[in-house]
């Protein structure tokens, strides 16, 4: 019952989400949900689903991560960090215990940047674009419409905030705003609300 999608060109990738957190199918819980985490400080990663197993799963990777990090003397793969987060999913799956939750994981290596989708059974898929939640059929439509492989960051962070905007009209559980990050050759950052603004040329 939310809105996430992740975009990625040539330059880098950008995470956006809105911030309403439902509660059944008539309560809004918060106006204030966040819904973009960054994870060893450098890897981007959007939720959608049952907000406390998403708060579990991001306190979780956040202390694997710097285990490893300790443990090893450097930090472990983009590649390799999706891999270990959908084999955490697919193991609890097995289990019969699945954690309720959708994510986008976002990240560079090498010079190359790397977007994955991954669900509750751990089933990992990269792509060029993706979207989850329940307004993801909503925002799915625009990206399809919009998305070009020669996108440049600035024409994904607008077409990214088309997207959310359109889920926000069609989508109830999907709204009080939106948040964004990009992750390029300089790292993870979150956009502030007065640059999400102009690009949508100033409006709120």
């Amino acid at each position: 019952m939310t809105t996430t999608l992740g975009i990625k060109t040539k330059d880098g990738i950008v995470l956006a989400a809105d911030r309403r957190v439902s509660a059944g199918v008539s309560f809004i819980a918060s106006k204030t949900g966040k819904k973009i985490h960054v994870i060893d400080e450098r890897i981007g990663i959007s939720i959608a689903g049952m907000v406390s197993d998403a708060q579990d799963i991001i306190d979780r990777l956040n202390a694997e991560f710097r285990l490893y990090h300790y443990s090893r003397g450097y930090k472990m793969r983009i590649e390799a960090a999706a891999q270990f987060i959908a084999k955490i999913f697919h193991s609890n799956y097995r289990a019969r215990a699945p954690i309720m939750t959708q994510l986008l994981v976002a990240g560079k290596d090498g010079g190359k940047f790397y977007l994955y989708e991954m669900d509750p059974s751990g089933a990992l898929l990269p792509d060029d674009f993706i979207s989850t939640g329940s307004g993801s059929p909503i925002s799915y439509g625009v990206l399809e419409g919009g998305y070009r492989g020669d996108l440049t960051l600035e024409e994904a962070k607008k077409l990214a905030l088309k997207a959310m905007l359109s889920a926000i009209e069609r989508n109830p559980h999907t709204g009080n705003g939106i948040d964004m990050a990009i992750i390029t050759n300089e790292g993870f950052k979150r956009l502030t609300d007065e640059e999400i603004s102009q690009l949508n040329g100033g409006k709120n």
